[in-house]
């Protein structure tokens, strides 16, 4: 593995890995103490939603921002934002401290996600679409490592020392992503030099990047993967805590799904000589269709993991693919701004997906919203199906 990574992308991945558990495991737990706080669940929904408000407003601004000054600054900008989020309900564990907690380590994690991915977008510049799916397919294999330690440690603390011992924890694995990101990626490239004429020309509007249908296709798909992922995230506490089950137990689903979402990118490389983007991209939005169609009846713990698993093995298989396909499709020195648009989207679903589901639980039950997820993501794969036809002519 060491032998194929490109020299900056083994300490990317580690801060991905290491910044993530704030976001991962003080979700779970956030949401746990709520529940126990017996705040209801429109509340919730609300405090999921907290991390991503900030981004889906900022989200095309980070991605110029990474345009204009490179990745490097971004990054350490981001990375202390998500340790000052961290710290807040350590020092003061209440519901209020929990949405400013949401607020600042969702806003960091995005501007270190935006600065990550294209990073390694420029490692694969000049390279094949199989290289740089491989090094997009490593990459996520940090977020999804600490999408698995993050709740899974989150739900063990909080049964056994507590739900500050939890927040303190994931702090300190903030700590780790800064000493990473200040000593570890000091090397990472500068921002390209724009020439005279291009300083003084007038920005292009971000719509114009939905001219080419390509990008038309990535986007959409991208929505409802987004809304899929959502829609699951924010299901899992409240039908954990409806059908008794312990944090512990409600941890170890999350983090069966971060599991599928390791096995499947790790995967990736493999997969990457064998099957084009798109091909991967229609099999694993089928698969996340019929997960939702399956959850409402998974009432046994066993049945639930295996399909949270199945379900993360899905959105390991869509995500490194995504962003393989929107590297290629991108504009020159528009990569920045490409990945800020799709952070936008999939922020923009972060807020309004839990905050819906939060408002539609108590009238309609979680089935019909697991079905509309299916319905929405089914919707998505005559897309899908249309990029495999394009690449085959």
């Amino acid at each position: 593995m060491g032998k194929r990574l490109p020299p900056l992308l083994l300490p990317l991945i580690l801060v991905t890995l290491t910044g993530h558990m704030a976001l991962s495991g003080g979700r779970v737990a956030g949401s746990l103490y709520a529940l126990r706080a017996g705040s209801p669940e429109l509340v919730v929904g609300l405090f999921m939603a907290m991390f991503s408000i900030l981004p889906t407003l900022a989200a095309m601004s980070i991605g110029r921002w990474v345009d204009r000054m490179g990745a490097l600054p971004v990054l350490r900008f981001g990375v202390l934002a998500v340790l000052v989020g961290a710290v807040v309900p350590v020092l003061w564990l209440s519901v209020p401290a929990l949405f400013v907690m949401a607020v600042l380590v969702g806003f960091g994690f995005n501007a270190m996600s935006v600065a990550g991915q294209h990073s390694v977008g420029a490692m694969a510049h000049g390279k094949t679409a199989e290289q740089r799916l491989r090094n997009f397919g490593w990459y996520a294999l940090g977020h999804s490592a600490s999408s698995a330690l993050g709740p899974f440690i989150s739900g063990l603390l909080i049964d056994h020392a507590g739900f500050r011992m939890a927040f303190a924890t994931m702090a300190v694995f903030t700590c780790m992503a800064c000493w990473l990101v200040f000593r570890k990626l000091t090397a990472l490239p500068a921002a390209r030099v724009a020439t005279a004429a291009q300083a003084d020309a007038k920005p292009p509007a971000w719509h114009d990047l939905l001219a080419a249908p390509e990008l038309r296709r990535i986007y959409y798909v991208s929505l409802a993967l987004s809304c899929c992922w959502d829609l699951f995230i924010v299901m899992l506490p409240v039908l954990g805590t409806r059908l008794g089950f312990s944090a512990s137990i409600i941890g170890t689903v999350f983090s069966l799904f971060a599991v599928g979402t390791f096995v499947s990118r790790a995967l990736m490389p493999w997969l990457s000589t064998r099957l084009h983007e798109w091909q991967i991209m229609r099999a694993a939005m089928a698969m996340m269709a019929l997960v939702l169609a399956a959850l409402p009846w998974a009432s046994a713990a066993a049945v639930f993991m295996l399909l949270g698993f199945v379900f993360g093995a899905s959105i390991g298989f869509s995500q490194p693919n995504m962003l393989s396909l929107l590297h290629a499709a991108t504009p020159g020195g528009r990569g920045g701004e490409a990945l800020g648009l799709r952070a936008l989207i999939g922020n923009a679903s972060s807020v309004l997906v839990p905050v819906s589901f939060g408002l539609a639980v108590a009238p309609l039950g979680i089935a019909p919203l697991l079905w509309a997820g299916a319905a929405l993501i089914s919707s998505a794969l005559p897309a899908a199906h249309r990029g495999v036809r394009q690449h085959r002519r």
